[in-house]
C-alpha cells in the first residue's frame, strides 16, 4: 500500500480562455477523489519557453496528497488534460496549448520513466514553474540533491504575478 504524500502539478495554458481553463482544470482535480486539494498557487503570466511564436502562458501550480503511484497519478492528469483539448504527442514541439498539466514534483520521490520525470526536467532553471511549486510548497526539497528549492536562483527571477 503506498502512503499519502504531497504533489506539486504545474498548470499553463496559452489557448483560449485561460483563466477558464485552469479553473476547470482545478475542479477536475478537486472531484477526483484520488486526490486531496491541500492549495493552490497564484498565477503568472509569462512568455512560452521555446516553440514557435505563441501567446504568453498563463501558468499556476496544485499542491495535492494521493496514495496514487506516480503513472497513476499521471494516467489522471492526463485525461484532464484531454478533456480540455489538449492532444498529445503535441503537433508542434513546445506549441501552444488549451491545457499543460506537468507533474514538476512528488515528496521524496524520483522518477526516470519513458513516460514520466519526477522532478520535473529543468525545473531547477523554469521560474514559471519554480515560483508557482513554492507557493504551494515552500519548503519542497530536490529528492536527488536535498537542496531546498527556493535556494536556486530561477526561484528568485521576476515572473509577472495576474489577479
Amino acid at each position: 500500500m503506498n502512503r499519502a504524500r504531497r504533489i506539486v502539478l504545474g498548470m499553463g495554458s496559452n489557448l483560449g480562455d485561460r483563466p477558464a481553463t485552469l479553473a476547470s482544470a482545478m475542479a477536475a482535480l478537486r472531484s477526483d477523489p484520488a486526490f486531496s486539494v491541500l492549495a493552490e498557487s497564484p498565477r503568472y503570466e509569462t512568455p512560452p519557453a521555446g516553440g514557435p511564436p505563441q501567446p504568453d502562458y498563463l501558468n499556476a501550480a496544485a499542491l495535492l496528497a494521493s496514495e496514487l503511484p506516480a503513472l497513476d497519478i499521471l494516467d489522471r492528469v492526463l485525461a484532464i488534460e484531454r478533456a480540455h483539448g489538449r492532444i498529445r504527442p503535441d503537433p508542434v514541439r513546445w506549441g501552444p496549448r488549451t491545457l499543460d498539466l506537468d507533474v514538476l514534483w512528488i515528496e521524496g520521490e524520483i522518477h526516470a520513466l519513458p513516460e514520466l520525470v519526477v522532478p520535473h526536467p529543468r525545473l531547477e532553471q523554469r521560474p514559471f514553474a519554480l515560483r508557482p511549486l513554492l507557493d504551494v510548497a515552500p519548503d519542497a526539497r530536490d529528492p536527488r540533491s536535498g537542496e531546498f528549492y527556493v535556494s536556486l536562483p530561477a526561484a528568485h527571477a521576476p515572473i509577472r504575478r495576474v489577479p
